[in-house]
This record gives C-alpha cells, structure tokens and sequence, in this order.
C-alpha cells in the first residue's frame, strides 16, 4: 500500500504543472480512467479530459496549477470538505450539487452499453431486448460492478441505488481485468472506455457492446470544483474559456478524440445540443 502511494505521489509530481502567477492555486484532480484520463503508459496525458485540462490551465493564466493522481472516492470525498480541487469529468447530479459547483459541458459521455465478454454475445442476446432493470432484479445470478462514487446518467444510477451489485471497484482497469477472466458477467459502460480497456489487455476483440433500454441520450461531463466562493469564481473563469474554445475545430478534435468510428456520426449529430447546453 505505501508503494503504490509513494508512485502516485511521483507521478502526481511529474505531471504537475509550473506556478504561472499569484492569483490562486487550483489542484487538478486525475485518475487512470482512459481513453478520457491516462495517467501512465504511451498515452499517458493525451485522454480527452486530459487535453481539456491543458487548454484550460493554458489560459487560465491568473492561477497557478497542480495535478493530483487519487482514486475517484477520495475526489468526491475531498470536494465535500471543501478542499480546494476541480476535476473534469464530473457529471452533475442532484447530490453533487449539493457539495460541488459545476462548468458547462465540456465533454459527452456516449453511447453507454451493456459490456459482455464476445464468446456471451449470443447469450445476451438470448435474453431478448437487453434491460439493466430486467438484469438487475430477474436476472440477479449475472454479475456486475460499479465504479464507487461515479455517476453514469440518472436513470442507470438510479437503478443502481435501487438494486445494487454485489461489488464495486476503485478503477477502471480493475473490472475489464475482472471481466475478462470471468469474475463479472457483465459492465455498464460507454463504447470508448470499453474499447481502450480491451486494447490495454491486449486482446482487442474481447468485448462487445450491446444497447439496452435505458441507454441514455448523451451525458455531458463538465468540470467539478468544490462548492465554495473559490470554486464558484473558477468555474466563472472556466466557462468564459470555454465559451470560445468549444466552437472550435481543434475542441471538437478533442471531443471526438478515442471514438469508434461506428460511433463518430452520433457524436456529430448531438455537438450543436452539446455547443448549447448550460
């Protein structure tokens, strides 16, 4: 345990970033979550949240800025205190809202799938049309595992809350790894995370992603600071950022950036209700 901490504090120090001015501190808060956060390896920085943090600390030039690499729980845990730590990623909930001030949309999370290993495609697919309530309640012999502390979209979380797996993890990787060797059935999860994590285990035909009835229109992930008068004034400052980069074609790269190509016309057809979005 003390040398897996003794690492993230080494890469949380050579991924942070120069003091750029007096104004204030904001501490960029990261986990391994690829293809959107990529704290190691090849790619490591180059994940959609990723590139969208550095366009921001680029221009937002009246703060100095850190990053911090921690698990997604002690996220939510630190903004709850009040520490002062932004992330994007964050999807706006009810009770976040209550601990935590959020951007605009930066980022969409689509589309969400239900993740099989590819030798059970036929025997989802036995089931006839796929529901998550369905394999939550009569189904409940198949396993699952959600991410603690995440929110996906409203009603998936809330079938979650309602009917909740037998486990959770603390990382990405760690239930494709399970899902893999046949200790979950099956995942929740969005097409791109689900194909990154397949190339990672170096079997990239592993999984397949299958639609079911709650698939939820587009998520918008947006940056999450703590719900402070400090907080407030930096997502201030992030929006006005945002409202001229997002229009433009390198933003749009950004977005874009990890999809499938089956998935890019989809993507495409929902970016003016993303660009509109509050």
């Amino acid at each position: 345990m003390m040398k897996r901490a003794m690492i993230g504090i080494g890469l949380a120090l050579a991924l942070a970033g120069p003091a750029r001015a007096e104004g204030g501190q904001v501490t960029w808060a990261v986990y391994d979550a690829a293809p959107f956060m990529m704290t190691e390896g090849e790619h490591r920085d180059t994940g959609i949240f990723d590139r969208i943090r550095q366009v921001l600390t680029a221009r937002l030039t009246g703060y100095a800025h850190s990053t911090l690499i921690v698990p997604f729980p002690r996220i939510v845990t630190s903004l709850k205190k009040g520490e002062e730590w932004c992330f994007v990623g964050g999807v706006k909930t009810p009770e976040r809202e209550g601990f935590a001030v959020f951007s605009r949309p930066v980022a969409m999370f689509y589309p969400l799938r239900i993740v099989v290993r590819a030798a059970d495609r036929d025997r989802f697919a036995a089931l006839g049309p796929l529901s998550l309530h369905d394999l939550l309640t009569a189904r409940r012999s198949l396993r699952t595992s959600v991410l603690r502390d995440r929110a996906i979209a409203p009603a998936v979380d809330a079938l979650f809350r309602q009917y909740p797996p037998g486990q959770t993890h603390s990382e990405f990787g760690e239930a494709y790894r399970m899902l893999l060797n046949d200790r979950l059935d099956y995942l929740v999860d969005f097409s791109n995370i689900a194909a990154y994590n397949a190339r990672a285990l170096g079997r990239s035909d592993a999984f397949v992603g299958l639609a079911f009835a709650e698939s939820p229109e587009p998520v918008f992930a947006r940056v999450m600071c703590a719900g402070t008068p400090w907080g407030r004034e930096v997502v201030a400052a992030i929006d006005a950022v945002l409202a001229t980069e997002r229009t433009s074609p390198a933003y749009r790269r950004i977005v874009e950036a990890w999809a499938a190509q089956d998935d890019l016309p989809r993507i495409r057809a929902v970016y003016d209700a993303f660009l509109a979005s509050d």
